[in-house]
C-alpha cells in the first residue's frame, strides 16, 4: 500500500490543533464567572444578610469575626452595631464595618479597628468554582486604602484556604499602616497581587480569601482600612501532559511511517 505522507501530516496537524484548542479552552474557563471582579459600588455600610437589601452585602459570600458585637459566619446576619456603621469619608473612631468613600464617590468595604474590634479580626470571602474544571492556579489582585490619622500601626494581611479551617498566609502581601500619623491624612491606595499555585479546587468546591487585622505598635486609636477592586482569575494552561503525550505519539508515528516507506522504496529499487 502506498503511503501518502502529505495526507498523514495534514491529519496529524489537524488532530494536534484540535487537541490544543480543547485543552486550552477548558483550562482557561474563568473561576466563578459571576464573581470575577468585585467592587463595592452601592454598598452603604448597612450590614450583611443572606437576602441583602439595598446597601447591604450578601452574607452567603462574606463572614466577619473579631468584633465586640460578635461574629457571623456565612449565611448569618449582621445588620446593626459594629456590622453596619454606615458611610464615611474617613477620620472616624467608632469601631466597626463601614462603607468608606476613598475619593470620587468610590465606595469600599471598610473597617475601623479599636481595642475590641478587628484586633484581631477577619473578613472572609467565599468563592465557588462554578466551572467544569479543577482550578490549579489563581491570579489574585486587590487594593487596600489606608487612612493614616492615628499614631498606631495596624496590619491588614491576606491568606487563603480550601476548607475555611487551615489558612495559608502570603507574606509578600502583608500590609501595615505607619505608626506615625500623616500631618494631613488622606486615603492612600496600596495595590496587591499574586498568583496562588499548587491549588486543587474541584468543580463545585468552595475557596476562601481572608483579610486579617491586628495591632502592631503605637497607642491611642487606630487607622482606617478599606478593601476594594478584588479580582481573581485562573491562570490558563499553555500546555498539558495529555497534549504532550499526543505530540510524542504523533512524532513517533510520522517517523515510523517514513522509515517504512523509505525501506519499501529502497527494496523495490533493488528488485
Amino acid at each position: 500500500m502506498k503511503v501518502n505522507h502529505k495526507v498523514i501530516l495534514n491529519l496529524i496537524g489537524q488532530l494536534l490543533f484540535t487537541t490544543s484548542i480543547v485543552v486550552n479552552s477548558n483550562s482557561a474557563s474563568a473561576f466563578n464567572l459571576s464573581f470575577g471582579s468585585i467592587n463595592f459600588d452601592g454598598f452603604t455600610g448597612s450590614g450583611f444578610q443572606s437576602t441583602p437589601t439595598t446597601g447591604q452585602l450578601d452574607s452567603d459570600d462574606w463572614a466577619i469575626s473579631g468584633f465586640s458585637d460578635g461574629s457571623f459566619n456565612f449565611g448569618g446576619t449582621g445588620t446593626s452595631g459594629d456590622f453596619a456603621r454606615g458611610t464615611s469619608d474617613g477620620g472616624v473612631i467608632t469601631g466597626g464595618i463601614y462603607s468608606f468613600d476613598v475619593g470620587g464617590g468610590n465606595s469600599t468595604l471598610g473597617v475601623q479597628p479599636t481595642g475590641g474590634d478587628f484586633t484581631p479580626g477577619a473578613i472572609t470571602l467565599k468563592l465557588t468554582n462554578d466551572t467544569s474544571n479543577t482550578i490549579v492556579e489563581l491570579a489574585i489582585s486587590y487594593s487596600v486604602y489606608v487612612y493614616n490619622d492615628i499614631t498606631r500601626s495596624n496590619s491588614f494581611n491576606f491568606s487563603y484556604s480550601d476548607d475555611d479551617i487551615n489558612y495559608t498566609s502570603v507574606p509578600s502581601l502583608d500590609l501595615a499602616s505607619l505608626e506615625a500619623a500623616d500631618n494631613i491624612p488622606s486615603w492612600v491606595e496600596n495595590s496587591r497581587n499574586t498568583t496562588l499555585t499548587g491549588l486543587n479546587i474541584a468543580s463545585g468546591s468552595d475557596f476562601y480569601l481572608r483579610w486579617e487585622g491586628d495591632d502592631i505598635s503605637g497607642s491611642q486609636n487606630r487607622d482606617q482600612f478599606a478593601l476594594d477592586d478584588i479580582t481573581f482569575t485562573p491562570v490558563p494552561w499553555e500546555f498539558s501532559p495529555s497534549l504532550g503525550l499526543v505530540c510524542v505519539g504523533m512524532i513517533w508515528l510520522i517517523s515510523f511511517l517514513y522509515k517504512r516507506s523509505r525501506f519499501r522504496r529502497d527494496l523495490s529499487k533493488k528488485n
